[in-house]
């Protein structure tokens, strides 16, 4: 894998198209919870995060939800070195969810919905050749979405995940909202799960690695520390993606 960064376009068609995603080929819930709701999500599979993130989580007996790309699985890029195979396996074993970010980190609004779902099926026969579950959840590489492919993919799993900010109770299963969790938006995060427990939303959060210096895209095991204090002081919920997910269909049912 290259250790360019990739940056999606930010030509002026690109950025309509971003913002008409988040309108079109909708598939609303709005979940009535009794207590606020909270997941943790960390996209790729940086091994930092094996190392320094989920035994933070564990140590509350929560459990996260890993998006991985098994190709890149034993790389190093600008999130340092990504898992083993044998070390997302392990993430599963230990009760962690391991969901769907295709296989290539494929930008889905410059590829089109054909080849994201064939990258996608190329993760679907790893996950399988790795004795994963097959995952009920996708995030968008890049947080890239298009009308097209909410669409192509809203058969293929449960929910889709973006990386926008969320605003309101109601999710969007084809693109739902995710707060980022990187080193300068800590104290943006810390008043979300605020809100996300006085008004009984589910807060999905979203980082990369997690370590001591961390990228652009990550934070630090303390700033996570901080974060897992405010869940605990709130008395928010803590379930991966799925169990996140059965829990916001049955209180809206």
């Amino acid at each position: 894998m290259s250790a360019t960064v990739h940056t999606p376009s930010r030509s002026v068609r690109a950025r309509i198209a971003r913002r008409s995603a988040r309108y079109l080929a909708r598939r609303p819930l709005t979940p009535r919870l009794q207590r606020g709701l909270v997941s943790f999500t960390f996209d790729d599979c940086p091994r930092s995060v094996l190392i320094n993130a989920l035994p933070l989580l564990e140590r509350e007996t929560w459990r996260a939800t890993i998006y991985a790309c098994v190709g890149l699985c034993d790389t190093r890029n600008h999130l340092g070195v990504h898992m083993s195979e044998e070390q997302l396996v392990e993430a599963h074993l230990r009760g962690h969810e391991v969901a769907d970010h295709s296989f290539s980190h494929l930008d889905a609004a410059a590829v089109g919905p054909d080849a994201m779902r064939g990258d996608i099926a190329r993760n679907r026969d790893a996950f399988a050749r790795l004795g994963l579950p097959r995952a009920r959840s996708f995030a968008y590489p890049y947080g890239e979405a298009t009308p097209d492919t909410k669409r192509a993919l809203a058969g293929e799993f449960e929910l889709l995940r973006g990386i926008h900010d969320p605003k309101g109770a109601a999710v969007d299963l084809n693109l739902a909202a995710s707060a980022r969790l990187y080193e300068d938006t800590v104290d943006a995060v810390l008043a979300q799960i605020e809100t996300a427990a006085k008004e009984r939303r589910w807060l999905t959060l979203f980082t990369h690695d997690v370590r001591r210096v961390p990228s652009a895209f990550g934070c630090t095991p303390e700033s996570l520390s901080r974060v897992i204090a405010a869940c605990l002081q709130h008395g928010v919920e803590v379930l991966p993606i799925g169990p996140a997910l059965d829990r916001a269909r049955e209180s809206a049912a």
